[in-house]
């Protein structure tokens, strides 16, 4: 296709994010796509009045027939008629729109005019075919001064009434093809879109072409200095910050000099002017996080390149598209606008550097699908065609109800639905609901393209109830008892029924918030089951009356949700033979979707660059076997056998990783194993750099295991039990060695007495075998390929 973007100009001309996305669109269709794009912009001065009628004239008269495409984003070039046109909106004129209501104007322009009251009229009409009319009729006017200063206010009653019509028929659902926002923000708000319109919420990327990550030396913000992006704000929280820590600020703008004045002698705030791209990716690498604190912000371009830099961001509440990014104690922290709660999160990053980091590759995850590649594809596709709703099209929408937070994804429950559900949103809008900790922070907001979080915390008498169950039977039970306590969490409940209110589709990830959802709803469910949950948990719950009476639950519940269920996704074929031998249930609504990973995320090492660390580590002559695994009943009974294994193979380190550690961290255990908790994604990438092998040495479970999967990926060559393999597909000898625990030990011999050619033809098999039927985006197609033949 022949594409044109078209933009205004500004006047004077100055280079703001509405011009890096335009010559971001067009080099990323020109080089990367089968189209051809030119951007085509008119000079558009906003000084006056009359000014503004000339621009938005200039665009309406504008014949660009000769291209296929027209996409526009900002007034007042949707004003072009176009019959294949796409609107990828900015923002309106927010002087005369949603900050209008600042100016204590009235919204209604009267007058006994006549030429007016008869203008007035046709902007009430609305038609395009009057649009010559009125605009020759305001230049009479003009010309003959018979527009009063009354009239020609700007921003005033009649040019927002103006204004509103023209836009009314620029941004007509009979004139725009394919509606979409920059953020939810832009999207919600009101008086942007026609009534009913299916917006597609698109975050556009940064201009920046790389980014790093350095070290954690001071703070750094870069923005325009003008009153809207409240930069004042943050050098008045200065004087209230207690760490001897250096704040940056990049940038130029009207409010230089009064925020030099405001510094004073305060020698940690310096202001470092215009800086080049290349000292702005040098100033987010170095900087411990991101403060950008501006009022109702459309998107926020700062946020996205201070995470993808492995930064946390400090925002406020009222900073508008900030927030859809900045999640409370994850990826950053939103207050209120007020210098002294400001400072006091500044006081708290600078000493807390550890959850800082995490906080940043948090924020990184986050943003991570936000590249040119993805903004255009989106951009460029087809609008959803089904189904219609009040005559407006629009995508399915899918609400999962879960009992645990989804982002970011650390555990592999975690993981495995953040991962799956990310890749599905490529044919649904998913939305999460989940019940957290009593000690958690609501959330609402965009975790991945078209996939929300609505998180709710618990109540506290539903997390006391919990925890006088769970001394009885001393293991955690979160999610067993919430088929009796969800009750006590009304919130949740709430949220849960508005989420579905808007759905087309209902899943129960795990079956006990079945009761919840059928409480609320009759909509078509389908169920999640990551496990068999009563052959799970009877392995788990000690043998006692509270635990009986846990497992009647869990068996009542799992074969209601499954009764109840239009289709069952299962991890493998085998927990779907096991839930019928159980329950009963129809195979043929069982879909197999198994355990997965991104593949694109897992660096792949080699075996050469596996010496190389290990050298660069003073690690060659040392041979290190490598466990990941959280908190849960196989994985520690998997750590014990690691512990007997240590004590018969004194020459061998094992590094055990993840949350499961800590419940060993105070027991005694043989020198040659450490335990090095939950860790970041840095540093579990160097683990798994300088890990020999990776065992899996779980004897129980259900379901498929995910770290097998992450290993395979990653090149480690694998030791495993028949059970850590269970319904993947592999191979003893083919794709790693498979052994009993007791035999783990000969397999380590065997291992180390191989030759690189052999570990090498295994290692290349299992990423083969991961890429072809573990990516999570195959196995997202296979399930929709799935859904299609099920229906």
């Amino acid at each position: 296709m022949q594409i044109a973007i078209v933009a205004p100009s500004p006047v004077p001309f100055c280079i703001g994010g509405a011009e890096k996305l335009w010559w971001g669109l067009q080099e990323e269709i020109n080089q990367n796509t089968p189209h051809q794009a030119e951007l085509i912009k008119l000079p558009t001065p906003e000084r006056n009045f009359a000014d503004l009628i000339r621009s938005y004239r200039q665009f309406s008269e504008l014949d660009l027939n000769h291209f296929d495409l027209v996409i526009s984003g900002k007034y007042p070039g949707w004003m072009v008629d176009h019959p294949n046109h796409i609107c990828y909106m900015l923002h309106r004129l927010r002087g005369l729109y949603d900050t209008y209501h600042f100016t204590g104007l009235p919204e209604q322009f009267n007058t006994n005019q006549t030429e007016i009251q008869r203008l007035q009229k046709q902007f009430k009409q609305g038609k395009r075919s009057n649009l010559t009319e009125v605009f020759d009729q305001l230049e009479k006017l003009r010309s003959r001064q018979k527009l009063s200063e009354e009239v020609t206010q700007l921003p005033g009653a009649f040019a927002r009434e103006i204004i509103h019509y023209f836009d009314g028929i620029g941004l007509d659902s009979r004139a725009i093809r394919k509606y979409a926002a920059i953020s939810h923000n832009v999207a919600n708000r009101q008086n942007y879109f026609p009534q009913g319109s299916s917006i597609d919420v698109i975050y556009p990327p940064s201009s920046l072409r790389q980014f790093e990550q350095g070290e954690s030396e001071y703070f750094f913000t870069i923005s325009r200095l003008d009153s809207a992006k409240r930069v004042r704000l943050l050098v008045e929280a200065m004087q209230f910050v207690k760490s001897k820590v250096q704040l940056k600020i990049a940038g130029t703008g009207p409010d230089e000099a009064q925020l030099k004045e405001l510094a004073g002698e305060d020698d940690r705030i310096e202001f470092l002017g215009f800086v080049n791209d290349e000292d702005a990716i040098q100033l987010y690498a170095n900087a411990i996080a991101v403060p950008y604190l501006p009022y109702d912000e459309d998107y926020g371009l700062v946020v996205i390149e201070a995470m993808m830099s492995g930064k946390p961001v400090l925002t406020t509440i009222d900073s508008g598209g900030p927030n859809e990014f900045v999640i409370n104690g994850e990826t950053g922290y939103s207050v209120s606008p007020e210098p002294a709660a400001l400072a006091e999160r500044l006081d708290y990053f600078y000493q807390h550097r550890a959850e800082v980091r995490q906080m940043g590759l948090a924020g990184r995850k986050l943003v991570e699908t936000i590249t040119w590649e993805n903004t255009v594809a989106r951009l460029l596709s087809e609008p959803p065609t089904k189904p219609m709703v009040n005559g407006i099209r629009k995508r399915q929408k899918i609400t999962i109800a879960v009992t645990f937070s989804v982002f970011p994804p650390r555990g592999g429950g975690q993981s495995r639905v953040f991962h799956l559900y990310k890749h599905l949103a490529k044919y649904f809008d998913i939305e999460f609901v989940s019940i957290t900790g009593v000690d958690q922070v609501p959330f609402e907001g965009e975790i991945a393209e078209n996939v929300r979080e609505i998180r709710i915390p618990k109540s506290p008498k539903h997390q006391q109830q919990e925890q006088e169950i769970e001394k009885e039977v001393r293991v955690p039970i979160t999610d067993v008892v919430m088929p009796e306590l969800v009750w006590l969490t009304p919130e949740y409940l709430e949220a849960l029924k508005t989420s579905i209110e808007s759905s087309d589709i209902v899943i129960a990830c795990h079956p006990y918030l079945y009761p919840a959802i059928r409480s609320i709803t009759d909509k078509p469910l389908w169920y999640e089951a990551q496990d068999v949950e009563i052959d799970l948990k009877s392995k788990i719950l000690p043998d006692n009356s509270t635990s009986r009476k846990i497992l009647d639950s869990i068996r009542k519940v799992e074969v209601e949700c499954c009764d109840a269920s239009r289709l069952i996704m299962t991890c493998s074929q085998n927990d779907a033979d096991l839930l019928n031998k159980i329950y009963g249930i129809d195979l043929k609504k069982a879909i197999e979707v198994p355990n997965g990973v991104d593949t694109e995320a897992i660096q792949y090492i080699s075996q050469e660059k596996r010496r190389s660390a290990k050298i660069k580590l003073g690690l060659e002559n040392s041979f290190t076997a490598f466990f990941l695994g959280s908190w849960h009943e196989p994985n520690l009974k998997a750590v014990e056998s690691i512990l007997k294994m240590a004590d018969a193979l004194p020459n061998v380190h094992f590094l055990v990783v993840g949350s499961v550690g800590w419940a060993f961290q105070d027991k005694k255990h043989p020198t040659n194993v450490g335990f090095m908790g939950e860790v970041d994604e840095d540093t579990k990438s160097i683990v798994l750099e300088i890990a020999d092998v990776a065992l899996n040495p779980v004897t129980f479970g259900s379901g498929t295991n995910l770290k097998m999967l992450e290993y395979f990926a990653a090149g480690i060559p694998v030791i495993s039990t028949p059970a850590g393999i269970r319904g993947l597909g592999v191979e003893h000898g083919k794709h790693c060695i498979v052994a009993e625990v007791e035999q783990f030990g000969d397999a380590i011999d065997e291992l180390r007495s191989e030759t690189s050619e052999a570990q090498l033809a295994r290692i290349e098999a299992a990423k083969d075998l991961v890429q072809r039927t573990y990516d999570w985006r195959v196995i997202a197609e296979r399930f929709m390929s799935a859904v299609a033949a099920f229906e």
